[in-house]
């Protein structure tokens, strides 16, 4: 009997428009990433920041998902400005911790760990709670397969 391995793919940047200078309070969406081309067991998703200025308020950027069936049809929420009145339809996945500047800040989350299941459609939302702007910031996603050795 042979035990299954875990492959995980190349990094790859998932689009972000805005994102590196997002400000304070303010959403912004990546480009869709698309499970059923490779259908992977689950996609990483990394989320890179740091900002320049010092952080104040929450600290932190919060990273949801909006996850689709269709790739047309996504779940409800914010995706830009900073009306906070439907960010509870998104998912919450985490935070990447701000504590201070000039640091560039890392976190991974796993879509499959977040949702239950892997969506065949997804959207990353990030949200600004830094108090400040962003001056830097970048997402990647790694796609999780298995395979007999």
């Amino acid at each position: 009997m042979s035990d299954i391995q875990q492959v995980q793919g190349a990094r790859t940047a998932l689009g972000s428009t805005g994102f590196s200078s997002l400000g304070s309070g303010a959403y912004v969406t990546t480009a869709a990433y698309d499970c059923t081309a490779n259908n992977p067991h689950d996609v990483v998703v990394e989320v890179e920041c740091a900002t320049s200025n010092t952080p104040a308020g929450n600290k932190q950027v919060v990273v949801f998902l909006k996850e689709s069936l269709d790739g047309a049809n996504y779940r409800s929420g914010p995706e830009s400005g900073t009306t906070t009145t439907d960010e509870l339809n998104l998912r919450k996945i985490g935070n990447v911790p701000m504590n201070s500047s000039g640091v560039t800040q890392r976190a991974t989350f796993s879509v499959r760990e977040a949702l239950g299941y892997r969506p065949n459609f997804f959207k990353v939302v990030l949200k600004d709670e830094l108090g400040v702007a962003l001056t830097a910031g970048a997402v990647y996603t790694s796609e999780i397969a298995y395979s007999a050795p």
